[in-house]
């Protein structure tokens, strides 16, 4: 990895509720996880082979008929004090059921979890953000949560938005259910507008390159202020649902994103910004890094014009790193091209691990999670954690109506939940391998070592030669 090299997930710090995701942006974390997944692949199947039972990290059953479950988790700091008040929640609601919640730390959470099933000591359900969900599904390190779908969990599925239930979804069966979901669109900082003589934010590309380039500002070779920059971010896949450009594959199931016109598009986006430093946006964001309350975000910062981010931004990010800015920011949709809002399905996952032992009671706690049957709990934690929820029916209750109405400019993020345009990245085998790829050939565009076609081709080559499509 070449110094210097920055990534979202410096942008998306593990201690912050809002900024996990289920698919990080990180080319030095997702290319190691390929590696390491076949490691750990191989473990589980010779460890599991059939179907056996566990002891499940220590879960039981107590004298008085109380089922202990773990749920592990991936999260520190800050969100942790959240992850408690949803567990004692449910704790003092469900009396035949105790979540105990335990963490590990990110970087190599996937391994623990994967060596936790290998030795036949697996946590009852876990919350996962990384690409692997349908390597997971493919390679029966998951349970499949159909079994649960019935009585008054039937309409489950239903209840959901559309881009939740198929995020969970791998070859047509549930796998996953989320937490809470994602959300994404344009930021712009107000006075930067004001004083590059722009009256409105952009409502196309073609507009948001124009308004942006009048913000850029060096002293010497030194960057003090971004216009916009999408390349050191979240690179391709963040960007895919405003061009068309996800979940293109050819009449055979494989990645095809040389031949995808929408995947041709993004590609082109990225390559007009390349000609802005690269390496110039690296140190400006490096800077950062070490002011502003430890902020890595240059839009928090005030020092970035447009910026491609979700709700924790505006509600959690600003007011606690910066809150000169609360009143200086408004958010658009971005100007894609595929004509109106929409925003790629993401967010926190939980699943069932192979040889979980409470897998039904696993199951009822990540639907309460989600807020089935709980949207009234769920609507006072989500806003805290700068989070969508799973299901329109969260957003009609009166705590997350009172948040819209204290933020109306959250309005946009609702709106592309239930867009017809919003899409969720389809589950595959090789869905790690595909998103490294996709965070390398982000880079090469940025730095000039690939064209847009070749990144494209690259990531093919990279995402076909995994585990297949």
């Amino acid at each position: 990895m070449i110094p210097g090299k920055i990534y979202a997930a410096s942008r998306m710090r593990s201690d912050h509720p809002g900024r996990m995701a289920r698919r990080r942006r990180a080319r030095l974390t997702l290319g190691a996880v390929p590696a390491t997944l076949a490691t750990c692949f191989a473990l589980v199947l010779a460890a599991c082979s059939g179907h056996a039972a566990s002891t499940s990290g220590g879960t039981s059953s107590s004298a008085d008929g109380v089922v202990n479950i773990t749920w592990q988790t991936m999260w520190s700091g800050a969100t942790l004090t959240l992850l408690s008040q949803m567990v004692s929640e449910f704790n003092a609601t469900h009396p035949g059921i105790h979540v105990t919640e335990s963490n590990v730390p990110s970087a190599t959470g996937d391994a623990k979890l994967l060596s936790e099933i290998a030795a036949g000591d697996a946590p009852d359900l876990f919350t996962e953000w990384n690409p692997v969900l349908g390597e997971y599904a493919a390679n029966g390190s998951i349970q499949p949560l159909t079994p649960y779908l019935t009585g008054s969990y039937a309409g489950l599925e239903k209840w959901m938005y559309p881009i939740a239930a198929a995020g969970g979804q791998y070859n047509d069966t549930l796998y996953a259910l989320p937490m809470s979901m994602n959300s994404w669109a344009l930021y712009y900082n107000k006075s930067m507008l004001e004083a590059a003589g722009v009256s409105s934010p952009p409502t196309t590309l073609a507009q948001l390159y124009a308004d942006q380039a009048k913000e850029w500002k060096f002293s010497g070779n030194k960057l003090d202020q971004i216009g916009f920059y999408p390349n050191y971010a979240q690179g391709f896949e963040y960007f895919g649902s405003f061009f068309g450009a996800v979940n293109c594959f050819d009449s055979t199931g494989k990645y095809d994103l040389e031949n995808c016109p929408g995947a041709k598009a993004e590609a082109n986006f990225f390559a007009q910004y390349a000609q802005y430093p690269y390496s110039s946006v690296a140190a400006l964001q490096t800077a950062l890094g070490n002011v502003v309350g430890g902020s890595a975000d240059a839009f928090v910062a005030g020092k970035e014009g447009f910026y491609m981010s979700g709700p924790w931004e505006g509600a959690l990010s600003i007011p606690a790193e910066n809150p000169s800015m609360a009143s200086n920011f408004g958010v658009v949709p971005f100007p894609g091209t595929v004509g109106g809002p929409s925003t790629f399905g993401q967010g926190n996952y939980n699943i069932v691990p192979k040889g979980a032992a409470h897998p039904q009671q696993a199951f009822q706690f990540m639907a309460w999670l989600a807020g089935y049957n709980n949207e009234t709990f769920n609507s006072q934690i989500d806003p805290k954690g700068g989070w969508m929820p799973a299901s329109p029916s969260v957003i009609q209750q009166p705590a997350y109506q009172s948040w819209l109405k204290a933020n109306p400019w959250l309005s946009v993020f609702v709106q592309q939940m239930s867009s017809p345009l919003s899409v969720t990245p389809k589950l595959t085998k090789s869905e790690s391998q595909f998103q490294a790829a996709e965070a390398t050939a982000t880079e090469d565009i940025a730095e000039h070592t690939k064209t847009p076609q070749q990144a494209l081709a690259y990531i093919d080559q990279q995402a076909n030669n995994g585990a297949g499509g």
